[in-house]
């Protein structure tokens, strides 16, 4: 965790893309707990493409979250998603702001999320999804002057990593029971170092454990 924290602070507009369940919403909410009071203000939005599914109505709600946020006011509710994004593109030119965009899936979100205006000098937005286009596709990339973005690849846990966080689940300890050793083995290879993998994994062997 430590070596990909580093790798988030350093950027303006930092983009975490990797396979589902790989862990960027994890990162980008501990990231987001280190470091929001540095900041004049915060936004940390989750699960954005289950919270949109498809409902533009929907798009209007999520827009209020940050709007809220960032400006300090009491709630708005507007009915059209430009009102929003003009607000939205306001507040960010104008404070020092960190804001976490997690799992974004459409252009129509990044657009609506971050217009077209541009930033406080320093900001900091961190972006996290399956797609790794598609932050520099957003309208705020096609500007004259392009922010500073740099993409970060979210990779598997090393087998020590793997193991320990199996056996966390599977046997409440950083080491097999006497006996699991091999099929503990076995799993953490499977896995190849995808942490939700490892952890339902691991808790079906809990599972099975206290059955027997």
């Amino acid at each position: 965790m430590d070596h990909h924290i580093q790798q988030t602070y350093l950027l303006f507009i930092l983009t975490i893309y990797g396979l589902g369940g790989i862990g960027k919403t994890s990162l980008a909410k501990h990231v987001y707990g280190l470091y929001a009071h540095e900041f004049h203000t915060s936004s940390c939005i989750v699960d954005i493409s289950r919270i949109c599914d498809g409902n533009f109505n929907e798009l209007l709600d999520l827009q209020e979250q940050p709007y809220s946020d960032i400006s300090k006011t009491r709630p708005i509710k507007f009915h059209d998603v430009s009102v929003y994004t003009a607000k939205i593109e306001n507040a960010l030119s104008r404070k020092r702001i960190l804001l976490v965009l997690d799992d974004i899936s459409t252009l129509v979100q990044l657009d609506a999320l971050l217009g077209s205006k541009g930033f406080h000098s320093r900001r900091k937005i961190i972006i996290t999804t399956k797609d790794s286009w598609l932050t520099e596709s957003c309208s705020l990339f096609e500007t004259n002057i392009k922010p500073s973005h740099e993409r970060h690849l979210l990779q598997g846990l090393r087998n020590i990593a793997s193991q320990q966080l199996l056996c966390s689940h599977a046997f409440m300890c950083n080491q097999p029971k006497a006996g699991y050793g091999e099929v503990s083995d076995k799993l953490v290879k499977y896995c190849e170092g995808h942490p939700l993998a490892l952890e339902v994994l691991g808790k079906s062997l809990h599972n099975r454990d206290l059955a027997y």
